[in-house]
C-alpha cells in the first residue's frame, strides 16, 4: 500500500488567540513533516500534533496554508495533505477618553465601543458602581466616598462573548 497523509480538517482562529495545534497523522510511513509557513512549529516541524504559532505577516494576510508530508515512506513516492489556518479579526474595545471631575459633581457618563464581541463589562479600581449596571457601554459611575477621598479611580472596559477570541 501506499503511505497517507492527512493534515486534518482546516481551521479558524481569532487574531489574538492564534496559535493552533495541529493533528496531522500518516500511515505506511514512519513520520511527518510540516512545512507551508513562516511561522514556528513548537516543538518542531516532524511533530504531527505540533503547536504552531502564526508569524505576523501570515496574521495580517488572515491566513496560512500548512502542509504534510510523509517521510520514512520505504520504496513508495512521499505523500502530502493540506490544510487552511484562516485568522479572524479580534474585537476591540474603547472605553473612551480619560475624565476629569468634581468631588460635589463626580458622577462619570461613559460612553464604551466594542466591536467584533457581543458586549463589554466595566470594572473599577474603585468601590463606587455603575448604573444601570456594569455590562452597559453608555453607563454612568457613581463613585463612592472611599473613590472620591482617593481622587482617582481607573475604569477598565472589556469585551465578552468574543467567539474563538481572547
Amino acid at each position: 500500500p501506499a503511505p497517507t497523509a492527512n493534515a486534518g480538517i482546516d481551521q479558524t482562529k481569532c487574531k489574538n488567540n492564534a496559535n493552533t495545534t495541529l493533528n496531522g497523522s500518516v500511515t505506511v510511513a514512519t513520520g511527518g513533516s510540516w512545512s507551508g509557513g513562516t511561522g514556528i512549529f513548537t516543538p518542531n516541524n516532524t511533530t504531527l500534533n505540533a503547536t504552531y504559532t502564526p508569524s505576523a505577516s501570515e496574521l495580517a494576510n488572515g491566513f496560512v496554508n500548512l502542509t504534510l508530508t510523509t517521510t520514512g515512506n520505504g520504496n513508495c513516492n512521499a505523500v502530502s495533505d493540506q490544510m487552511t489556518i484562516t485568522f479572524t479579526d479580534a474585537p476591540t474595545v474603547n472605553a473612551g477618553p480619560d475624565q476629569t471631575v468634581c468631588a460635589n459633581n463626580a458622577n462619570v457618563s461613559l460612553n464604551g465601543v466594542v466591536s467584533g464581541a457581543t458586549g463589554g463589562l466595566w470594572t473599577s479600581s474603585g468601590t463606587g458602581t455603575f448604573s444601570p449596571n456594569n455590562t452597559t457601554l453608555n453607563a454612568t459611575y457613581i463613585p463612592s466616598a472611599a473613590d472620591k477621598t482617593a481622587g482617582t479611580v481607573t475604569l477598565t472596559l472589556t469585551s465578552t462573548g468574543n467567539g474563538l477570541c481572547n
